[in-house]
């Protein structure tokens, strides 16, 4: 029952990469390249439930953290993405207070929250763990990382309501899509961005909960030192699909260079 990302919420700031493809051979190499977690992403990409385990197992083989990004808050998908084992799960789209303990009562088992009991779900390790059905749901309890997304225009007006709730472990901001709620589609370096940053950090430090932010964004481009020296914890660094598709691109242009040289 070991959850490597609680242990590394005890990190001053931490390194994720989103893993798109269903192949569990990319959570292997996330770890091998030294990421410290991978974030499954069951939001946008097509992974079912059986593909998702099997990067669950990959990350723990290798002892890596995961975060999946869920569809919704809808409780029952996130009981069944919890049963398989993740360390935690990030909700996307939270615009309230209400959305936020929504979440915690589907990620806490009573008295904290509403999770179903199972116990001998794999996050369980099938109940070979040894403890009793009140001490097993009191560790998954203390130990399962719950994230939220704030992505739009509303929920930025709601941080501080939002980083209140009890329960959070951390707030991500999600800048595509709020950029999109501010009629902004990719416009670069905006500076409402950059305030709901300022936003966040200030109501995650008064409630003593995580933040993070995409490396790089356009809409707010700052670099994995910048972030940290701003105090982000959960610095995410792309996808493995757009790393992969960055290394083909150069290696086409480095041929199609080489090939043009004079004999």
């Amino acid at each position: 029952m070991r959850n490597r990302l609680r242990e590394l919420l005890a990190e001053p700031s931490v390194l994720g990469v989103f893993a798109t493809l269903r192949d569990p051979a990319v959570t292997e190499l996330a770890a091998l390249a030294g990421f410290d977690f991978v974030l499954i992403e069951t939001e946008h990409a097509a992974l079912s439930l059986e593909t998702m385990e099997d990067h669950l197992r990959a990350a723990r083989a290798h002892g890596i953290g995961t975060l999946v990004r869920v569809p919704s808050g809808e409780p029952k998908g996130i009981l069944r993405v919890l049963d398989a084992g993740a360390d935690g799960v990030l909700v996307p789209h939270v615009g309230s207070a209400e959305a936020a303990r929504g979440a915690v009562e589907a990620v806490r088992y009573p008295p904290a929250g509403h999770r179903g009991m199972y116990g001998g779900s794999r996050a369980a390790d099938y109940g070979a763990h040894g403890l009793d059905a009140r001490e097993a749901a009191d560790r998954l309890n203390r130990d399962t990382v719950l994230a939220v997304m704030v992505e739009d225009a509303s929920g930025v007006d709601e941080l501080e309501t939002i980083a209140a709730v009890p329960g959070l472990d951390m707030i991500h901001i999600g800048p595509s899509d709020l950029s999109a709620s501010l009629g902004r589609v990719g416009a670069r370096e905006q500076p409402e961005i950059a305030a709901a940053v300022e936003r966040l950090r200030a109501a995650c430090a008064a409630n003593g909960i995580k933040w993070g932010f995409p490396v790089g964004n356009g809409a707010y481009p700052l670099t994995a030192g910048e972030l940290r020296e701003l105090g982000a914890f959960m610095l995410t660094a792309g996808s493995e699909a757009g790393h992969l598709l960055e290394a083909f691109r150069a290696t086409v242009s480095q041929a199609a260079q080489g090939a043009s040289r004079p004999a």
